[in-house]
C-alpha cells in the first residue's frame, strides 16, 4: 500500500497548498470542502457484468473533496462491503467488511453554454479483499469517465482498467437522466450496458463452453436498468431507494453461466436497495 501513502499525501499537499494560498487571498476554505456519504442495504452485489454476491449486503461509502474551481475537484473516497448472509459465494470469505475500496481522483467539468458542460474524472484505485481466505491480492486500476452534462438526457462512460492483480478493461456505456417530482423528491434512471475485453470476460465468467480453447471475443457483458427515488429530509440527510434489473446478454457468457453451479452465476436478477446520503 505504499502507493495508497505517496498519493494521499500528495492529496494532503496539495490541500494544504491551497489552504495557505486560500488563507492569502481570503478565499472561504470551508465552502470548498466537499464531504458526502451514504449507508445502505441492498439485495444482492453486482459488479463489472456478473452478480458477485446472490444475498443482501450491506455498503457504506465516504467521499472527501476540495473544490479549486474553477480548476476542478480533487478527492477521495473509501468504499466498503459487508455481507449479510454466509451463502450466496463460492469464495471463501468473513461477512464484516470483507471488501474495501480506496481511490483518489481529479474531476473537472469544462463549461460549454448555460447548463451544458462536460464532466471529466481520471482516479486511481485499489480494491482491497481483506476478508477473503485464502488472501485475495489487491487489484489495481485507473478510472476514467466522462458525461455530457445538460438538461435533457446525460450520455456518459467509465473505463475500468486493471494492471496489478487482475489485467483487463471493463466498460460501463448509458444514459441518465433525472426529474424533480416535487420539492425534496427526484426520480433518476439510467440505462446503461457493460462492455468487457476478452481477459474479463474469463475471469467473471470461466471459461467460454464454446470455444474449444475457452476464450472470449470481447464486447457487450450485460444490459442494465436503474431507477432510483432520493427524498431530501433536510437540506443535508436524505434517504433513498432504488431497483435494478440486470440481464447478462452475452451468449457465451449465458452458457458458461447456466452450466456452472457456483451460486452466484446468475444471468438475470432484479436487484433491490435502501439507504441514507449525507451532504455537507
Amino acid at each position: 500500500m505504499k502507493s495508497v501513502s505517496l498519493l494521499l499525501s500528495f492529496l494532503f499537499c496539495i490541500s494544504l497548498s491551497f489552504a495557505v494560498f486560500a488563507a492569502e487571498k481570503d478565499i472561504k476554505v470551508l465552502e470548498r470542502i466537499k464531504l458526502s456519504a451514504y449507508a445502505d442495504v441492498e439485495t444482492s452485489y453486482h459488479a463489472r457484468g456478473k452478480i458477485v454476491d446472490k444475498n443482501p449486503f450491506s455498503a457504506q461509502c465516504a467521499d472527501l473533496a476540495l473544490d479549486f474551481d474553477p480548476f476542478g475537484k480533487l478527492g477521495g473516497y473509501a468504499w466498503s462491503v459487508s455481507s449479510m448472509s454466509r451463502s450466496g459465494q463460492s469464495a471463501v470469505r468473513r461477512n464484516f467488511y470483507n471488501e474495501v475500496d480506496y481511490a483518489v481522483y481529479y474531476d473537472y467539468a469544462l463549461k460549454i453554454t448555460d447548463g451544458w458542460a462536460l464532466d471529466n474524472m481520471v482516479a486511481r484505485k485499489w480494491v482491497t479483499l481483506p476478508g477473503y481466505r485464502p488472501h485475495a491480492h489487491t487489484i489495481h486500476e485507473w478510472n476514467f469517465s466522462q458525461s455530457l452534462v445538460n438538461p435533457y438526457v446525460t450520455p456518459y462512460y467509465l473505463l475500468r482498467s486493471g494492471f496489478k492483480g487482475g489485467k483487463w478493461n471493463y466498460w460501463d456505456v448509458g444514459l441518465m437522466r433525472s426529474w424533480k417530482l416535487c420539492d425534496r423528491l427526484t426520480l433518476s434512471a439510467r440505462a446503461f450496458a457493460e462492455l468487457g475485453d476478452c481477459r474479463l470476460l474469463y475471469d467473471q465468467y470461466g471459461a467460454n463452453p464454446n470455444n474449444p480453447n475457452g476464450t472470449y471475443s470481447s464486447g457487450i457483458m450485460a444490459l442494465n436498468l436503474v431507477l432510483r427515488l432520493d427524498y431530501a429530509i433536510t437540506d443535508y440527510f436524505g434517504v433513498f431507494a432504488f431497483v435494478h434489473q440486470f440481464d447478462v446478454v452475452n451468449t457465451d457468457a449465458r452458457d458458461a453461466q447456466g452450466q456452472s453451479s457456483a451460486p452466484e452465476s446468475l444471468n438475470d436478477l432484479t436487484i433491490g436497495g435502501i439507504g441514507l446520503s449525507f451532504n455537507f
